[in-house]
């Protein structure tokens, strides 16, 4: 099965992680933790907040290495749910 890369966050997510729709079906674009009931989880989340809390995953927690955090906030701008706003 391959993995869908939520379009908020830019991490992988698999069938069982997708984020739900209003009407309870499951969205393709967004993992269960940016995207529940037809909304973003985080309704202030900015692009900023999003590189501090991946760079954070790296140094603080270890969730991720500093190369896997950097590349995935090189990524974020071209994501869907951020593409338009950094235009």
């Amino acid at each position: 099965m391959e993995a869908l890369i939520c379009q908020s966050c830019g991490l992988s997510f698999s069938e069982k992680l997708k984020g739900t729709n209003i009407d309870e079906t499951k969205n393709e674009e967004y993992c269960v933790n940016c995207f529940d009931n037809g909304e973003f989880v985080d309704q202030s989340l900015t692009l900023h907040k999003l590189e501090v809390k991946f760079l954070e995953m790296a140094e603080v927690h270890d969730e991720i290495t500093l190369e896997e955090a950097q590349a995935a906030i090189k990524e974020l701008p071209y994501l869907k749910r951020w593409f338009m706003r950094s235009m």
